[in-house]
């Protein structure tokens, strides 16, 4: 029988599908402040400068043929270039709730109770994995889920489980549905995979079982295998008309996969950017699939340390395993073809992954399993949720364990906030300097490409967020969030910072190629102010206003001379929130010798500093034997603000090998 054992006829499961989705919403709340990241400005940037039916048509530069999708996008643009990305945000979150909301109608489509389609429903909403696919507003996995579940809905609306007869309109239900799926192939070419699921759903839902195997007629039209025989002797055609009568409940389910050849051959023809797909075959991309499929098995809160990460193919043993003994817990609960509906459709959502991508990009692409999500949901909640007539300490137990695992995939979706909003602040300041500076041009030293927990949330796969690469322009963000035409150029000298790093909490990838200090001050001469991205021990990342060179040639000491050849020309404090900001403006006439660098001591004369800010120019970016001589170095430093009164600001200039000071002043506060 395919009614669900444990029906559950109590009203409040809804009051509890609302608080699910109220739920979904805290928990992602935060994504609607992230604004652009990755390649963003590339992806959105297609549907500039063109009417909305210009963004149907094949593009060269693009990596995929996705006219719905570029229609979306070009949705949210504004007459001055710059995109909606705040209520992009908000619409990816409302497709994933329309996506819980659905979840449970599917399962309750299928047959199942209330409160396994509310378990799944939740096991869905909180799926830990779904999170880059949510929280990003570019994917469009939720999008076109959306389209493939209603799809799905239609279908199973037109063609009822028995007993339940079709209702008098089932035709424009199929109608309905063909009519979404076609938009979930135009959204996402990802959908022909999945265009055998009202075939799954007919074979392994509709049809009767029979010593083992599918009877030849569907139970519910009436026919018998005596019948069938007797009928065959009489009329030697007998046969075709029974093969017709066993064909007609498929014909429906054949016209999807021939929408999904037709696309398919569409994509395949029409022009694209190479590159991206192909057929590839690795076996890294099974184990990260199945750890998807067996996600509690896997994901820690606590973290994988480096040296105790499962190997591919232990993680691939044990996901096998695991959703073997579902399988099985299933059929003892009664749901057995609904659990392996799920797993089928799973299956067929990720077969793209498997064979269509390279590991190297499927690593990086969590949002991909999006698309199975719902399938294997369907598969743990069929498992796990109890049946009516168990003991009840096993009703309990099964509860117990769907709790555990929603706590789980929270707790691991508030670590990937944490991640995710570590990179996006620090982006969003970026954009902030940007637009401060007007058009000016600009350059940013150790700015993050890419990074990732040192210690991950699961075995396989690259965990972190590419936040900012290079082949996009820091002021290309800038242009599509806020419209500023500012110009920025991005290098890297990865020995600052170099032992926080290391021992903090991230991996980090930085933007550009490295460079030396006196190459640093050829390109400071043509920008309008340095900034450096600091990466403190506390595992904080910070984007600090290193200096400028001014234009010109340095003309006389007006403040104070410190030694033979060094002038600080000026000296400004500002206190903020943030402590004291220090403004210093260095020259030197002469080449200076190594081993000099700056001091800045707050605290009483003759004692020891209480806090102190000392090392090269430009948040040690910038040594003094690298000063450009005749040119006025502006720099800045950060102290907190003391919590006493009396306190004085020295500044002064010494020699870190011997610690000689070869001279000092003291700045007003």
């Amino acid at each position: 029988m395919l009614r669900a054992t444990f029906e559950g006829q109590n009203r409040w499961v809804y009051v509890v599908l609302t608080a699910v989705l109220l739920a979904t919403v805290l928990v992602y709340a935060a994504s609607l402040a992230f604004g652009f990241i990755w390649d963003d400005p590339l992806w959105f940037g297609h549907a500039l400068g063109k009417a909305w039916w210009q963004t149907l048509l094949p593009n060269a530069d693009f990596q995929f043929y996705r006219p719905l999708t570029m229609l979306y996008f070009w949705l949210f643009r504004r007459a001055d270039g710059t995109f909606a990305i705040e209520a992009a945000h908000g619409f990816q979150l409302g497709f994933h709730l329309l996506n819980v909301a659905m979840a449970f109608a599917i399962g309750r489509r299928l047959g199942l109770g209330r409160g396994v389609a509310v378990a799944t429903a939740a096991l869905f909403a909180f799926y830990p994995i779904a999170y880059q696919a949510v929280a990003w507003a570019a994917p469009q996995q939720p999008l076109t889920a959306v389209w493939q579940n209603a799809a799905w809905l239609g279908y199973f609306w037109a063609r009822p489980l028995p007993p339940h007869t079709p209702p008098r309109q089932s035709r424009w239900g199929l109608v309905g549905s063909l009519f979404f799926f076609v938009l979930a192939l135009t959204t996402q070419e990802s959908s022909v995979t999945v265009a055998v699921v009202p075939l799954f759903y007919e074979l392994l839902l509709r049809r009767s079982w029979t010593g083992g195997r599918l009877s030849a007629m569907p139970a519910e039209n009436g026919y018998h295998r005596d019948t069938e025989a007797q009928s065959s002797k009489r009329n030697p055609f007998a046969f075709f008309a029974s093969f017709a009568d066993w064909v007609r409940p498929y014909a429906w389910t054949l016209v999807y996969p021939l929408l999904a050849v037709g696309y398919g051959l569409v994509w395949l023809a029409v022009p694209r950017k190479a590159g991206i797909t192909g057929a590839f075959f690795d076996g890294r991309n099974l184990a990260y699939v199945l750890q998807g499929f067996a996600f509690p098995l896997f994901g820690r809160p606590q973290r994988y340390a480096p040296d105790a990460v499962w190997s591919e193919w232990v993680v691939a043993a044990v996901a096998l395993a695991g959703l073997l003994a579902l399988l099985a817990l299933a059929v003892w609960r009664g749901r057995g073809r609904v659990a392996l509906f799920g797993l089928a459709w799973a299956l067929a959502a990720v077969l793209p992954m498997l064979v269509g991508l390279s590991f190297a990009y499927v690593a990086l692409a969590a949002r991909l399993l999006y698309a199975p999500a719902l399938g294997v949901c369907l598969l743990w909640a069929c498992a796990l949720w109890p049946r009516t007539g168990e003991r009840r300490w096993v009703q309990v137990g099964s509860v117990l364990a769907i709790g555990l695992i929603l706590l789980q995939s929270v707790w691991l979706l508030r670590q990937f906030e944490a991640v995710w909003r570590q990179g996006t602040d620090h982006l969003r300041t970026a954009v902030a300097v940007l637009d401060a500076g007007g058009d000016g041009r600009y350059l940013f030293l150790n700015f993050p490409d890419r990074y990732a927990p040192i210690r991950p949330p699961y075995p396989v796969g690259y965990w972190g967020l590419t936040l900012a690469p290079v082949v996009v322009e820091l002021a290309d963000f800038q242009r599509v969030w806020t419209g500023g035409r500012s110009e920025s150029l991005s290098q890297a000298m990865p020995w600052l910072d170099q032992a926080e790093r290391e021992n903090g909490d991230y991996r980090v990838d930085m933007r550009g190629v490295i460079i030396q200090p006196d190459e640093l001050a050829a390109l400071a001469a043509d920008v309008d102010g340095v900034y450096v991205s600091r990466y403190g021990a506390d595992g904080r990342w910070q984007l600090s206003y290193a200096g400028r060179l001014e234009p010109g040639t340095a003309v006389g000491c007006p403040f104070a001379p410190i030694g033979a050849d060094i002038c600080l020309h000026e000296a400004q404090v500002v206190e903020t929130a943030e402590g004291m900001e220090v403004t210093l403006v260095w020259s030197t006439a002469v080449p200076l010798p190594p081993h000099l660098t700056i001091f800045a001591h707050l605290g009483q004369p003759g004692q020891p500093p209480i806090a102190q800010a000392d090392g090269d120019t430009w948040r040690g970016a910038l040594p003094l034997a690298n000063w450009p001589p005749d040119t006025l170095i502006v720099e800045q430093r950060t102290l907190p603000l003391p919590a006493q009164e009396g306190l004085t600001l020295q500044v002064g200039v010494y020699n870190w090998v011997d610690g000689q000071r070869v001279g000092e002043v003291e700045v007003s506060r």
